[in-house]
């Protein structure tokens, strides 16, 4: 699965606070495999914008990352987008969800 960065950032925030130990221990390895290294943040020039409190990158300068999720995480993610459907989220987030949503689908 091909991931943005704001892909990357959005998938904790939809995840879930709580769970069973399994539960943990998938979104543990999820959070692994998605986490944006230091020198990523550099390239990227990921920061906080101090006025408006957003986080900004160069996106000319992103190269989205490929993922490969085990069949635990991605029945994991599949069940949190389906969980998450009737909540209330920003249109960029939905997209997010949705794009991930529509690979695990696929596969």
């Amino acid at each position: 699965m091909e991931l943005s960065i704001k892909d990357r950032l959005y998938i904790p925030a939809f995840l879930p606070k709580e769970g069973n130990f399994k539960q943990f221990n998938l979104k543990k390895e999820i959070l692994k495999k998605i986490e944006i290294s230091d020198t990523e943040r550099d390239e990227v020039n990921l920061r906080e914008n101090e006025e408006t409190k957003r986080i900004e990158w160069d996106i000319e300068k992103e190269t989205p990352l490929h993922v490969d999720f085990s069949t635990d995480e991605m029945e994991y993610l599949k069940m949190i987008c389906e969980k998450v459907s009737d909540e209330q989220f920003p249109d960029d987030m939905w997209i997010s969800i949705s794009k991930i949503y529509d690979s695990i689908a696929v596969n």
